[in-house]
């Protein structure tokens, strides 16, 4: 007997699901023609009913569809603002919506996407510190997603450039993880074998490398600093700090053009930030290190000091 009755039960539900999918069409139909106040009359009643089964996207978006065209743009608005918080990525046919409309989703997601990718960013946060990864990975992923049709948008918040830093950051950080976690045990290798004749040839016919100076050796002018802005710590980073001052060593490469060849981190304070200033160090510029009269490769040592208090800002030592 119960069997029966889920039987029962799911043949009343197939019918359901298929009735409320002959209304939705009866709609689409409906609005195709402009007839916008029938069609939202049937779209409210499966709005009302919860019944629009797998196509109530669908639905959510016909009522706004047809809500535009009959000028009552706030609700329109604020159903296309339920959506796109349900969905930030979703795509608007434009088979279905005219231009207007879609410009109007489009509005809709601009003014909402910096809030909804915090909110997925913070989700993703939240999965590292409990170490399940693969939900972290995919909450990241969602992420750069959102932060890609966010620049499309042409979203201004600066905010967002760092957002992006740190999603990176967190997603080696996990893929490092999980590389770990699988990694078979090391097995030591064999030294490499000697170069061949050939080789060895090729190689000494390779020009040498410029010489990079550092200090005041051989007479040496060290580099002087025209740009050299350091990156604020991202409010999202601050966490991370365990309290105190933290040093970031930073290694610079400053070519004969003044410009900086290389940025390597000796000393990491927190992984991403790492990442923001090695990107900003590419807008650094410097009068290039000399000796004599002529330009030089000039290797330039900074030390950062990041504290973790309110309104702190990295500074540099040397």
């Amino acid at each position: 007997m119960k069997a029966w009755l889920r039987v029962a039960a799911c043949v009343a539900a197939a019918g359901t699901v298929a009735a409320a999918q002959d209304q939705l069409s009866a709609a689409k139909d409906l609005y195709a023609s402009a007839a916008y106040e029938e069609a939202l009359t049937t779209l409210t009643r499966l709005h009302e009913g919860g019944s629009g089964g797998g196509a109530s996207d669908q639905v959510e978006q016909y009522r706004a569809f047809c809500l535009f065209a009959l000028g009552r743009t706030s609700e329109a608005q604020s159903v296309a603002e339920a959506l796109i918080t349900a969905s930030p990525l979703l795509e608007i046919d434009s088979a279905d919506a005219s231009p207007r409309i879609i410009a109007m989703f489009s509005d809709v997601r601009k003014r909402l996407l910096p809030a909804l990718i915090r909110e997925q960013y913070r989700s993703g946060r939240a999965a590292v510190e409990k170490k399940d990864y693969p939900a972290a990975q995919s909450q990241f992923t969602r992420v750069g997603h959102m932060l890609d049709e966010a620049d499309k948008l042409g979203v201004k918040d600066d905010a967002l450039g760092d957002l992006r830093v740190l999603v990176d950051g967190f997603a080696e950080l996990i893929q490092s993880a999980q590389t770990r976690a699988a990694a078979p045990p090391a097995v030591a290798s064999a030294p490499p074998a000697n170069l061949t004749a050939d080789a060895a040839t090729t190689a000494a016919s390779l020009p040498a490398p410029a010489r990079i100076y550092s200090g005041m050796m051989d007479g040496i002018v060290p580099p002087m600093i025209l740009r050299q802005d350091v990156p604020q710590l991202p409010k999202e980073l601050v966490g991370m700090l365990s309290g105190g001052t933290k040093t970031t060593i930073l290694d610079l490469v400053i070519d004969e053009n003044g410009n900086v060849e290389r940025a390597t981190v000796r000393q990491s304070t927190i992984r991403m930030y790492d990442t923001l200033l090695t990107n900003a160090t590419r807008n650094w510029k410097y009068r290039p290190a000399t000796k004599g009269d002529k330009p030089v490769k000039y290797l330039k040592t900074l030390e950062i000091i990041v504290k973790s208090g309110p309104g702190e800002s990295p500074s540099i030592e040397r």
